[in-house]
């Protein structure tokens, strides 16, 4: 260890990662604290170097190579770097390089000719834990149809134990996370800014989504330093890391310049599979879907066609779509919903996955509005029916819809 990196390393060491070399991440560190450098600057000097000591086979062993270019950092970056390691500690974060134990495998596969992070910081569970994941995305002003194919696609995919991977913003990811919240699977939210900004602010706010994902034993992580607020550039970069998280990305809606596509081609460049929600043609928001449909992406109908690109159990433990319908029919899921009229069931089942304001439910049912907000707590309470965007739904998957 160099004498100018000591004190900075003594400090890294208290957010590093099991298995993450603190003076390897103090220099990395370093380097990206400096003015017009960025990491992924080391990465493409790795990818292209002429010298073989340089040349790696993956990404094993990349933290000491890349501590080495970054080099030992003067002493005027001190200040900034311990603003940075002091920033990620007061958030409960940890920080891992590419390569090392912490780091998923999925993500770092193809580098350093992909361009995946060099650094990823974290909030929650580690993302080397996570089941296989799922990214699903989509437009931020999505429509009710693409909002209920989300969470419905969401909600068996977590349930499965796949994880679903968005990126945290408002319309068709939030669906997507909150739809996997209190499954197997749960879900991970990629930032498009580092961990000390709150944004997009209804999520990051106290009692908000990620604190929600948190709460649920979910995943936060970005691969920038704390305080980098959004900007277009990051918010783009922050759609391959969904792609290297997940075996297949499923594209919902979006328009014609979406990010989605940015998260599709990424998918497709790593040998991913791409699939894509069919839509209204005449609509902004199937824009994105259309052309990866014309461009040979799967179509997605419904969960059965993403479960279908995830490991079968004896691969990853997981369980796959029977396991799904299996558990839709136990006790207590098909049979009554405890605390609720056999009709207000029937509607919300045939309605499932599009939820049901209140209002509507009590003029389709005939119950006085009195005693069916009495029925809708306690079912809430019995945990047998959610809260979302639009009104009320059953948290399970009705039977009649598996087969969909």
């Amino acid at each position: 260890m160099s004498a100018p990196l000591a004190p900075l390393t003594a400090l890294a060491s208290r957010i590093a990662a099991d298995g993450t070399e603190p003076a390897e991440l103090a220099a990395l560190v370093a380097w990206a604290c400096r003015p017009r450098h960025d990491l992924d600057a080391l990465r493409r000097r790795v990818r292209d170097a002429s010298d073989p000591t340089e040349q790696l086979d993956g990404p094993q062993g990349a933290g000491a190579l890349l501590a080495r270019l970054a080099g030992t950092p003067p002493p005027w970056l001190d200040v900034a770097v311990t603003r940075v390691l002091g920033a990620w500690e007061r958030l409960g974060v940890r920080v891992t390089i590419i390569g090392d134990p912490a780091y998923p495998m999925r993500l770092a596969e193809g580098w350093p000719s992909l361009d995946a992070p060099t650094l990823l910081a974290w909030r929650g569970s580690p993302p080397r834990d996570a089941g296989p994941g799922v990214a699903i995305v989509g437009s931020r002003a999505a429509s009710a149809y693409g909002l209920e194919v989300a969470s419905w696609l969401a909600h068996d995919v977590a349930r499965a134990g796949g994880r679903v991977v968005s990126g945290g913003a408002v319309g068709v990811d939030a669906a997507a996370h909150l739809a996997a919240l209190g499954s197997p699977g749960g879900t991970t939210v990629v930032l498009g800014c580092g961990h000390g900004v709150s944004y997009p602010a209804v999520h990051a706010r106290r009692g908000g989504l990620f604190d929600r994902v948190l709460e649920d034993g979910g995943t936060l992580l970005c691969e920038l330093l704390p305080e980098v607020r959004p900007h277009p550039g990051v918010i783009r970069a922050r759609n391959r890391i969904l792609a290297g998280l997940a075996e297949v990305t499923v594209v919902v809606e979006g328009g014609a310049r979406s990010g989605a596509l940015i998260t599709a081609s990424a998918a497709a460049e790593r040998g991913r599979a791409v699939l894509a929600v069919p839509g209204d043609v005449r609509a902004a928001g199937s824009a994105a879907p259309l052309r990866l449909l014309s461009e040979g992406a799967e179509a997605c109908g419904s969960p059965a066609d993403v479960l279908a690109h995830l490991p079968a159990p004896s691969q990853s433990g997981r369980a796959t779509s029977d396991d799904v319908g299996t558990a839709a029919a136990a006790p207590g899921m098909v049979a009554g919903v405890a605390g609720l009229d056999a009709s207000v069931v029937g509607f919300l089942r045939r309605a499932w996955p599009r939820p049901l304001d209140v209002d509507e439910l009590a003029h389709a049912s005939g119950i006085a509005a009195g005693r069916l907000l009495t029925m809708l707590t306690h079912a809430r309470i019995a945990g047998e029916i959610e809260d979302v965007a639009g009104g009320i739904r059953l948290r399970s998957v009705p039977t009649a819809v598996q087969g969909r």
